[in-house]
């Protein structure tokens, strides 16, 4: 719990952005296709309350998706929202942000992988600029069943991990179980692309 802080102004930035940007979206929202721990499994859908079994309708029509890994367990994810720049983002600090929705073991979940510039210049990297990539439980906030973080500390260049690559998002970096008060480095990896 100890980057809850920090991640909890992350996922509201993050919602704000899926709000800002959702366009025609919510006739689509509901389904939950995705999240399910497996190694082959299609992307799922979004997922703001049905249960539905079409793959990638999160978006505007694309065939974005995500896949990520966390030390033994993979999850393939609907990417909902992406913002290139801060004008996209609606957030000075934020430099690049995407994300979508899902569901793990019964949970509704947000994935989010963030880039945030505290000088406000849009830059995806270099001294003070802060990676995150975070997995939460958006059905329980006080009592989560799953909670994952990788955050660049003190915004260290040498542990920038968040590769983009037009609409390509790559990243392999360690993550905190935030459920527990060790500090672990369980490795992990995400594939990514925008719709």
């Amino acid at each position: 719990m100890r980057l809850r802080y920090l991640i909890f102004p992350l996922l509201i930035v993050s919602l704000a952005i899926v709000f800002a940007c959702g366009g025609d979206d919510d006739e689509d929202v509901g389904d939950d296709g995705g999240g399910e721990p497996t190694t082959e499994a299609p992307a799922g859908d979004d997922d703001s309350g049905d249960d539905g079994d079409d793959a990638g309708d999160d978006t505007s029509g694309g065939d974005g998706g995500a896949t990520l890994t966390i030390g033994g367990e993979t999850w393939d994810f609907p990417v909902g929202y992406c913002a290139f720049s801060p004008e996209e983002s609606q957030n000075e600090r934020v430099s690049f942000t995407m994300g979508g929705f899902g569901e793990v073991d019964g949970a509704r979940v947000q994935w989010d992988a963030t880039i945030q510039d505290p000088d406000e210049q849009g830059r995806y990297e270099g001294d003070g600029v802060i990676h995150s990539l975070t997995l939460n439980d958006i059905d329980d906030f006080q009592n989560p069943s799953i909670g994952w973080s990788s955050v660049t500390l003190f915004g260290s260049a040498e542990s920038q991990f968040l590769n983009v690559d037009g609409k390509h998002v790559t990243a392999e970096t360690t993550f905190d179980d935030e459920l527990t008060d060790d500090l672990e480095e369980v490795p992990g990896t995400l594939d990514a692309t925008c719709p």
